[in-house]
């Protein structure tokens, strides 16, 4: 029972982790006030191909570009 809870906990943390990771391109969009446009473009990047390494990487560069 114990280590059920354990495992549970486990997931639970890396998932959140996980979320964090991927939407990060979009919060920093956000944060340096990026226009709607290049918001959306980061947003799909990151969200929809955010499983492709290069799609990431490239939303993390376009989102901290100004």
């Amino acid at each position: 029972m114990n280590i059920n809870i354990i495992v549970l906990v486990k997931y639970i943390v890396c998932t959140i982790l996980i979320m964090a990771v991927v939407c990060a391109p979009a919060y920093l969009a956000r944060q340096t006030k990026q226009d709607k446009t290049n918001m959306a473009r980061i947003r799909i990047a990151s969200w929809i191909l955010g499983w492709s390494l290069i799609a990431w990487i490239w939303a993390l560069f376009q989102s901290t570009k100004k």
